[in-house]
């Protein structure tokens, strides 16, 4: 049982660390720290005088581990979370191995091939999890959702501020996406006075189309977030 402790502890640990690098880190911080409080339950179990069930660890693997990957995937989905799922993946797959794993001995052969047609399945999945999470990464429409919930919140500097979430939100094959960050950026270094960096964004705005592209309803939404802010309000999450 140690080994699952140190396991989901670890990958726990992992995954609450690199949520801080989302847009959303809120998110899949929550379920490293509920995954955190149940590994330090089954630590604290270990010690007690009345012997665990061993398989707890594999069942809350497998009950959490499948529920985060389909929450992740939803997540992953809308644009909020993109760890979740492959960290979620690596809690399922280590209970579905482990299950297979132990009834193995006992499976006939057309068992054990649905077993290991199974177990090739899920390890698959989990590799396209991570592939489209970790190595793909972040879409910059993810920044630009979470600049703006900053900026609405008042909070425009710092690393976790409207303003370097936006400078974030860029795409390669969406240059949509890049109007509205600079058109973005103009109104707020216009709000702060800070005319050099207005200036910078709006030529590169007008190389993209200018603001006739940008939809309205985006800059009205820019505008009465800024108007609420009187003095302008600097400090991070």
């Amino acid at each position: 049982m140690w080994t699952w402790i140190a396991f989901l502890g670890g990958t726990s640990a992992l995954l609450l660390w690199m949520s801080y690098a989302q847009p959303f880190p809120e998110i899949s911080g929550r379920w490293a720290w509920i995954m955190l409080s149940l590994t330090g339950l089954l630590a604290m179990g270990m010690s007690s005088p009345r012997e665990t069930n061993p398989d707890l660890p594999l069942i809350i693997s497998g009950i959490l581990g499948g529920l985060g990957v389909m929450i992740g995937a939803w997540l992953d989905r809308r644009n909020r979370d993109v760890i979740l799922a492959p960290f979620a993946g690596m809690w399922f797959v280590a209970a579905a191995i482990t299950a297979l794993a132990d009834g193995w001995s006992s499976y006939d052969t057309t068992e054990q091939w649905v077993g290991f047609i199974l177990a090739t399945t899920v390890i698959g999945l989990e590799v396209f999890l991570f592939w489209k999470g970790l190595i793909i990464g972040i879409p910059g429409v993810s920044w630009s959702q979470a600049a703006l919930r900053q900026l609405d919140r008042g909070l425009i500097d710092g690393d976790r501020g409207a303003i370097s979430m936006f400078e974030k939100s860029w795409s390669v094959d969406d240059s949509w996406l890049d109007a509205m960050s600079h058109a973005a950026l103009v109104r707020i270094h216009d709000f702060r006075g800070d005319s050099a960096a207005s200036a910078k964004h709006s030529e590169m705005l007008e190389r993209l189309g200018g603001i006739d592209i940008v939809d309205a309803s985006w800059l009205t939404k820019i505008d009465s977030c800024l108007k609420r802010l009187n003095p302008p309000i600097t400090e991070s999450e």
